[in-house]
């Protein structure tokens, strides 16, 4: 398995990172997020303000608990971010006023870790592994969004790694 670690040592964010993802502003209304977050068929997304600059993220339990926090007559749901796919039929069921009023500001997480393109994969690996994060952002010196890293990626630069010293 030497080969594997060598070849998995060499690889960066910049290597395993999806560019050019889908965003939300800070501004964006909740309504207008879950739209794009549904069109483009994602369960969250990373969150940047006037200035294009990373400020957070945008989850669909986010947007559930932001919606179910201080409005005793709705049902307390936390929804595992495992699971995400369980939480669009809520939205469906929904009545429309519960989703469509608030900014993106209002309910996405901030004080994300984030990651430098140049990062070792297995740096970017702990980091998700010390937060507990599924998806991390990777950003330049400027905190300009560059791209984002799934546990997905990290797996498929598992694969891939085998694959290329089998």
């Amino acid at each position: 398995m030497g080969h594997i670690s060598d070849r998995l040592g060499m690889l960066t964010a910049r290597d395993v990172m999806t560019p050019n993802v889908i965003v939300v502003r800070e501004d964006d209304s909740i309504e207008s997020a879950v739209a794009a977050l549904k069109a483009h068929h994602i369960s969250g997304a990373p969150v940047v303000d006037a200035q294009g600059k990373f400020t957070g993220l945008l989850s669909v339990s986010d947007i559930v608990d932001g919606l179910t926090q201080d409005n005793s007559d709705r049902p307390q749901v936390k929804l595992s971010h495992d699971h995400d796919t369980t939480t669009w039929p809520l939205f469906d069921r929904a009545k429309p006023e519960h989703i469509a009023s608030g900014n993106v500001s209002e309910c996405m997480t901030r004080l994300i870790a984030s990651v430098n393109p140049d990062a070792h994969l297995v740096d970017v690996a702990r980091v998700m592994c010390d937060g507990h994060w599924h998806r991390v952002p990777v950003v330049d010196e400027d905190n300009a969004l560059c791209g984002m890293i799934s546990t997905l990626d990290v797996l498929a630069a598992l694969v891939n790694a085998a694959d290329e010293t089998a």
